[in-house]
């Protein structure tokens, strides 16, 4: 307000003085006075135009001022409303997950009874496995002794009873001593080995028909054997019955295999 007064106090004298000097010939002294008196009072005309503009910059500058501080206001009051639901919600968040201990599971007395009975299904497996092994390892042994007993029956004795002499077969058959001892000792383990009854019997079947026909051959082959004819087709005799019951049986017990 000082500004805008020295300014239209500084308009006015100019105006008079311009007023003075304009057309009337009024002249202006050289000397002039450095002081002015206080008790002058010197009246300015008003200047509409500028009070106006004044009056429209002012309310211009007091609009502006409360529009900033009306958008100020409201961008603080946005802001501030979603931090507080952000504050809640991790609140909330945070204290969902804490859920009361439940005795949720299976005792421990139950797990020990499961892992028994684990151990035992385990077992169980195990010892089929294992009897179905000894079953199969029996049943090839059986199996092979029968071959030998076929072999005896169906290819050794009929060579050693092709022999021109009494010498010729009988070394032929102490040749064959060793697979006939050893066939006969399997027989006597399987059929005490046996993994059930009906198996051990038909082992024990088997030696007593081949230990019989093994019996009758040796008897013809000795060294000390009578030479008379009779003697000879008895013993003869004797050998083909052996062997018939032998391969008969083989034959009939074809099926245990």
């Amino acid at each position: 307000m000082r500004r805008w007064t020295g300014a239209i106090a500084a308009t006015g004298l100019v105006a008079v003085l311009a007023a003075c000097t304009g057309g009337g010939g009024i002249s202006i002294p050289t000397n002039i006075p450095t002081t002015i008196p206080t008790s002058i009072t010197i009246t300015l005309p008003t200047v509409p135009t500028q009070t106006q503009t004044q009056t429209q910059t002012q309310t211009q500058t007091q609009t502006e001022t409360r529009t900033e501080t009306r958008t100020e206001t409201v961008t603080t009051t946005a802001t501030a409303r979603p931090s507080t639901v952000t504050v809640t919600s991790t609140a909330t968040a945070t204290a969902a997950p804490q859920p009361e201990p439940t005795s949720a599971g299976l005792p421990v007395w139950a797990w020990v009874v499961l892992g028994i009975l684990l151990l035992a299904v385990i077992g169980l497996i195990a010892w089929l496995i294992q009897r179905t092994r000894v079953r199969a390892a029996w049943d090839q042994r059986l199996t092979a002794a029968r071959q030998t007993a076929t072999w005896v029956e169906d290819s050794l004795v009929p060579e050693v009873m092709s022999k021109a002499t009494v010498g010729e077969a009988a070394a032929t058959w102490r040749a064959a001593g060793p697979r006939l001892l050893a066939v006969d000792q399997e027989l006597h383990n399987l059929s005490t080995t046996a993994y059930d009854p009906e198996r051990g019997a038909a082992a024990e079947q088997l030696r007593a028909r081949l230990r019989h026909l093994v019996n009758v051959v040796g008897a013809d082959t000795a060294a000390d054997a009578e030479t008379g004819v009779d003697q000879m087709r008895a013993r003869r005799a004797a050998i083909q019955t052996a062997r018939t019951e032998l391969r008969n049986y083989l034959s009939a017990t074809s099926t245990h295999n």
